[in-house]
Order: structure tokens, then sequence, then C-alpha cells
């Protein structure tokens, strides 16, 4: 009967271990598939970002003078000034065109300034040469 208990606690210790040593190569072959996972996933995320940088340029070249000279030249596009018939003119124009008119200050009105004359901002074309 001692031997009866002996083999049943055998099997069962087999039996867990098994089970024990299944459990841990599940776990790292689930560890070794998110590890791939996460490599193309970073790769797929540097190919966007190197496609984003191109679209960028793409976008800022197609903007600039040289560029749109170069594609009517290609297309055959000739332009001319208009004639008086195709000028419009407008009684008023838009306010977003009427200038103020420039008051003259003295010198010393030059010299004590209140409020900002001028402000920087980014230039749109200096983005076309960052390198990343």
């Amino acid at each position: 009967m001692k031997d009866f208990l002996k083999t049943y606690k055998a099997i069962g210790f087999i039996f867990i271990g098994t089970l024990t040593m299944l459990m841990y190569v599940n776990q790292q072959v689930l560890i070794y598939q998110m590890g791939l996972k996460v490599k193309e996933n970073h790769q797929v995320y540097s190919k966007l970002v190197d496609h984003n940088r191109i679209l960028v340029y793409n976008v800022l070249n197609l903007k600039s003078p040289v560029s749109l000279q170069t594609k009517l030249l290609a297309k055959k596009v000739e332009l001319d000034m208009p004639h008086k018939w195709q000028v419009v003119k407008l009684e008023s124009s838009p306010k977003k065109f009427v200038y103020k008119k420039a008051v003259k200050k003295g010198f010393f009105a030059n010299l004590f300034i209140i409020g900002r004359e001028a402000e920087a901002s980014q230039n749109i074309n200096s983005l076309a040469s960052l390198s990343y």
C-alpha cells in the first residue's frame, strides 16, 4: 500500500513539474513574441516619421517659386500680363489690405516707444533645412 501511495505522489510531482515547466516555456514564448511586436512597431514608427519628414519637405518645396516655375515650364503654360478688360477694379479695398497711415513721430517719441513694434515669428522655410 505504501508503494501505491509513493507512485501517486511521484506521478503528482511529475504532473505538477511538467505543468510548471510548460507554463514557464509558454511565458518565455509570449515574452519573445511581445519583443518581436515591439521591434516591428518601432520599425513602422521610424518609417512613418521618415515619411512625414519627406512629406513636409515636399510641401515646403511645392510652395517654392522654383518648383512652380519648373512645373509650369514642364506643362508648357505661358503666363502673360492681363489685358485691361481682364482686370477688375474694386471701389473699396477689403479691410485687410487697408494700411494704417504712417504717423511721423518725433525723435523723443521713437526713443520711448510703448508696446511692441516688431515681433519674432518662426520662419516656415527654416523647417525644410532641419536635419533630423
